[in-house]
């Protein structure tokens, strides 16, 4: 695991979505809010670092959302978008 960044754990039944973006990888993940059917985006995002040979975190566990969402597919796509977002305007 990449120094700097939690192991991120996702103890729901859902899996965390990872996608490459260049030299990043986005780590998109939805967390259910309890008992409201509601959805909480999250994106960390890690960059390959040629000297270390592996990736190395840049952002961790960034909320994606001011609210939660309505679905866990719903919530992955924000933070899919803001992830992206982040990459394409380089700040990072």
């Amino acid at each position: 695991m990449a120094a700097g960044c939690y192991d991120l754990i996702n103890d729901t039944k859902d899996d965390m979505a990872i996608e490459t973006i260049g030299h990043y990888q986005l780590h998109l993940i939805a967390y259910e809010v309890s008992g409201s059917g509601l959805w909480d985006p999250f994106v960390t995002i890690f960059r390959f670092d040629d000297d270390a040979g592996d990736f190395k975190c840049v952002l961790e566990k960034h909320h994606a959302s001011d609210k939660p969402l309505p679905s866990h597919d719903e919530a992955i796509e924000v933070a899919r978008r803001i992830g992206t977002a982040l990459v394409e305007a380089e700040k990072l």
